[in-house]
C-alpha cells in the first residue's frame, strides 16, 4: 500500500466515478482500476462492488477505511501546511541574549522591522552581562548573542558585529556642547561618570587620559550606559560611552559630540557551534547586519 493506492481511493470516493477520479489525478482509467485492484488485494477486502453498465457500488469496508484514511489526508495537510509556515519563516521562535548597550535602544528597532516581515515568529530577549551572554551561548541556551568580545570559548563561533568610536555624552547647556569634537584637555577638572573597572573599554578611556595628562573628577562608576546617560541627563557630570546608546538618548535631549582621540568600542555576535542554525536566525543575523550598515556603515562591521 502507497500514498497513490491511497490518492486513488480517495478520488473514487470524493467523486463517485473511476473516470472522473482518473480525471483529477491525471492519470489513464485503466491505472486507477489497477491501483484500486492492487489496493484491495493488499487490504484483503473488497472495496467495491463491479457490475458492467452500473456505477460502482461501495461496500460497508470501504466506508470504513475511508473515514481513516481522510484523517490521515487530512494530518497529511497539516504537515504541509507546516512545511509551508517553516520554510516561508511564518512560524518559529528565535532566542536572543544582549548585553543592554544593544538590547536597550538597537536591537528593539531590528526586532520590529523583523516583526514586520515574519509576524508568526516568537522571539525571546533577555539582556543579560556580556559575561553572562557568553556562557549561555557556550550552553546552547540562544540561538543568538550579542557582547562583548572575549577568549575564544568552546561550543561557540564568535564575529566582530560591531566597531565603533565613543562618543562624548554631555549635558544639555554644557559649556563644551559649542564643540564639533571633544578633546581629553576640554575635560580637565570636569566631573566624569564612568564606566565600571571589569569593562574593558574603561581602561583604555582611563590611558587616554593618562597620556593627555589631564585630570578627571571621578564622581560615579556604574555598569551600564544608560544609567550613564540617565546620570547625565540630571546633570551629574559628562562620559565617553559607545554611540549605540548615546545617539538613543540624544533624541531625548542628551549632547552628543565626537570624541578624539578615537576610543572604540567592540561588539560580538556569538552563535552555537554544536547545532545547525535555523533559517529565522539566519534571517534576523542579515537584517542585524542591514540596520548596523545603515546606521553606522559597512566598515564598522
Amino acid at each position: 500500500m502507497n500514498l497513490r493506492h491511497l490518492e486513488a481511493f480517495r478520488a473514487v470516493m470524493v467523486s463517485g466515478s473511476v473516470t472522473q477520479a482518473a480525471q483529477s489525478l491525471n492519470l489513464s482509467q485503466p491505472a486507477v482500476s489497477k491501483m484500486l485492484a492492487d489496493l484491495e488485494h493488499q487490504l484483503g477486502f473488497q472495496l467495491f462492488l463491479r457490475s458492467r453498465g452500473s456505477a460502482l457500488t461501495v461496500t460497508p469496508e470501504a466506508d470504513a477505511f475511508f473515514y481513516e484514511v481522510e484523517r490521515s489526508f487530512s494530518g497529511i495537510a497539516a504537515l504541509k501546511r507546516v512545511a509551508e509556515d517553516i520554510r516561508n519563516m511564518a512560524t518559529g521562535t528565535l532566542r536572543i541574549a544582549a548585553l543592554p548597550a544593544l538590547a536597550v535602544s538597537f536591537l528593539p528597532r531590528v526586532i520590529a522591522a523583523f516583526r514586520e516581515t515574519h509576524p508568526g515568529v516568537t522571539i525571546q530577549l533577555q539582556t543579560r552581562s556580556s559575561s553572562t551572554v557568553r556562557q549561555w551561548m557556550a550552553n546552547q541556551q540562544f540561538d543568538i548573542g550579542l557582547a562583548t568580545p572575549a577568549r575564544e570559548l568552546p561550543g561557540i563561533r564568535m564575529e566582530r558585529f560591531l566597531r565603533c568610536p565613543g562618543a562624548c555624552v554631555l549635558p544639555a547647556g554644557h559649556r563644551l556642547a559649542a564643540k564639533d569634537v571633544i578633546r581629553p584637555a576640554d575635560l580637565e577638572g570636569e566631573p566624569f561618570i564612568s564606566l565600571a573597572l571589569e569593562d574593558g573599554v574603561r581602561h583604555r578611556i582611563d590611558r587616554i587620559f593618562e597620556d593627555a595628562g589631564v585630570h578627571r573628577e571621578m564622581v560615579i562608576e556604574t555598569q551600564y550606559a544608560m544609567t550613564i546617560c540617565a546620570l547625565v541627563m540630571q546633570g551629574v557630570g559628562c562620559s565617553i560611552l559607545n554611540p549605540v546608546t548615546a545617539a538613543d538618548y540624544a533624541e531625548r535631549g542628551l549632547t552628543v559630540r565626537d570624541f578624539a582621540p578615537e576610543v572604540h568600542f567592540e561588539y560580538m555576535l556569538f552563535t552555537p557551534m554544536l547545532r545547525p542554525m535555523s533559517q529565522v536566525a539566519a534571517a534576523f543575523i542579515a537584517m542585524l547586519e542591514a540596520h548596523r550598515d545603515a546606521m553606522f556603515g559597512a566598515e564598522a562591521g
